[in-house]
């Protein structure tokens, strides 16, 4: 079975395929955010590693937590990053964690 990561990679493709003038609109758009952003990279990523829990999406959690490793995130950061959400989601966002826990083991371990 895929990882999140790599469904998340395929689906782009496909998106990038089938509808690329709205695919490279969505990706110029998240770039200029990024880009003109006072947020360093690594706290972005931290940030959209707690989104992505409240949103419930195990692809984005996949990504986000890889991308804040690459910008060095510890791991302790990471999983910091988490239970904040969880803090303010509650239990139904707790259950989301299990992907944080699973990129984190094989990222640090």
């Amino acid at each position: 079975m895929p990882e999140p990561a790599e469904k998340a990679t395929e689906l782009f493709r496909q998106m990038n395929k089938n509808r690329r003038d709205v695919f490279k609109a969505y990706q110029e758009f998240t770039s200029t955010i990024k880009k003109g952003s006072a947020i360093e990279s690594k706290y972005q990523s931290l940030i959209l590693i707690a989104c992505s829990i409240l949103s419930q999406c195990d692809m984005c959690i996949s990504l986000h937590v890889q991308n804040a490793a690459t910008h060095g995130a510890t791991r302790d950061e990471i999983i910091d990053a988490g239970l904040l959400a969880v803090a303010m989601g509650g239990s139904p966002k707790m259950m989301h964690m299990r992907h944080v826990y699973e990129e984190v083991e094989k990222l640090f371990d």
